[in-house]
């Protein structure tokens, strides 16, 4: 009787993990692109239209200048449209993790549209907030950097010598690390315009 019941309570069991796991994995694809959402970049799509890994559309049109004003090195200069545009291009990054996220694949593709139609040359700037070591922070901007120039090089197909990694640790902050919301906009890597 003992090992019939036991029986029963491990099917019951069984079936009440089967039918809340089955929630856990749905895949919810709500722009039809054949993306799930949590991995779709790009989440507004037409329906059924035919995308890449991250979910956005394969080209993305972009009017090339002629000849992009894109230098740092007079901070007083004016700077054309393209090059604002990739100045305000911020990746950004959860506490004390390297990898970059999927909601930030939206700023990669500005950045490979960017990219595709001016010759130029970036500078991937990393940044932390203030939590942890100076040294920790270093190394993990610097792998921050890192990880968006493998994006740009082995999932758009850039040329690796068309990019610089650059760690600043916590030396550049661009909000209070007092708060929350702070420290959250600290963690990023930055891209910079290189004169050529």
């Amino acid at each position: 009787m003992k090992n019939s019941q036991s029986q029963w309570i491990q099917l019951v069991l069984l079936l009440l993990s089967l039918s809340l796991t089955s929630q856990v994995f749905a895949w919810s694809d709500t722009d039809q692109d054949g993306v799930p959402d949590i991995k779709d970049a790009c989440p507004n799509t037409a329906p059924n239209t035919q995308v890449m890994a991250n979910g956005c559309v394969e080209e993305v049109e972009v009017e090339a200048t002629a000849s992009a004003n894109c230098s740092t090195s007079n901070p007083n200069a004016e700077f054309s449209a393209d090059c604002h545009n990739i100045s305000t291009a911020v990746v950004y990054f959860e506490f004390a993790i390297a990898e970059v996220d999927f909601s930030q694949w939206k700023t990669l593709a500005l950045v490979k549209a960017y990219l595709a139609a001016n010759d130029v040359a970036l500078t991937l700037v990393g940044h932390t907030d203030i939590v942890g070591t100076p040294e920790f922070n270093y190394q993990l901007s610097l792998q921050r950097a890192q990880n968006v120039k493998r994006i740009l090089v082995e999932d758009y197909g850039f040329n690796p010598n068309r990019f610089t990694v650059m760690g600043k640790g916590i030396s550049e902050p661009v909000a209070d690390n007092r708060s929350s919301e702070g420290r959250s906009l600290n963690r990023r890597v930055q891209f910079i315009v290189n004169n050529k």
